[in-house]
């Protein structure tokens, strides 16, 4: 369906979570392909998905695109999944795990431990839950939790390619 660029909204968490962008090659993309894949919104008109499209088409001037629209349980969770393929900073993904703890913590409350699974079942744990809604192996978000828990600039090196998350992370667990 169309919908007006007007009538649609960022959600406010995308702006907490990622970083900004260049927009460049995805304006590019829309001005010579148009519009590959449509904003998904939720009924309120709040975006959850294709923020980075919308930006491009407002600054390429446009006036309406294709949306899809959905209603989802918990709209920051399904903000996060919808950018399992986005290429992410480490801070990025940090940032995604410090929602998604909060996120846990207002279902499960603050014990983070589900009491709704039957006995034998798996306990919920949130590292390892979080790990799967980001996309991203549960050693990685363990080590990149615990650079930031203890050294929190190293998040910045790791994004500009100065050290790897390996050797940060091997930097945290001698100094401290």
């Amino acid at each position: 369906m169309k919908k007006l660029l007007s009538q649609i909204k960022p959600s406010p968490i995308n702006e907490e979570i990622y970083s900004t962008t260049d927009l460049s090659d995805l304006e590019l993309s829309l001005r010579e392909l148009g519009q590959l894949e449509p904003i998904v919104i939720n009924s309120k008109g709040d975006i959850i998905s294709g923020h980075r499209r919308y930006f491009s088409m407002t600054r390429l001037g446009w006036k309406e695109c294709e949306v899809g629209v959905q209603d989802y349980e918990n709209e920051t969770i399904a903000l996060i999944q919808h950018n399992n393929h986005r290429t992410k900073t480490v801070t990025d993904i940090h940032n995604e795990f410090r929602i998604l703890e909060k996120e846990y913590k207002k279902r499960l409350g603050s014990s983070g431990t589900r009491t709704d699974l039957e006995k034998g079942k798996k306990r919920f744990r949130t590292v390892v839950e979080a790990s799967k809604t980001i996309g991203v192996g549960t050693s990685k978000l363990k080590q990149i939790k615990s650079i930031y828990n203890y050294e929190p600039e190293l998040l910045t090196k790791i994004d500009k390619g100065e050290i790897s998350v390996h050797k940060a992370y091997q930097y945290v667990q001698k100094n401290y």
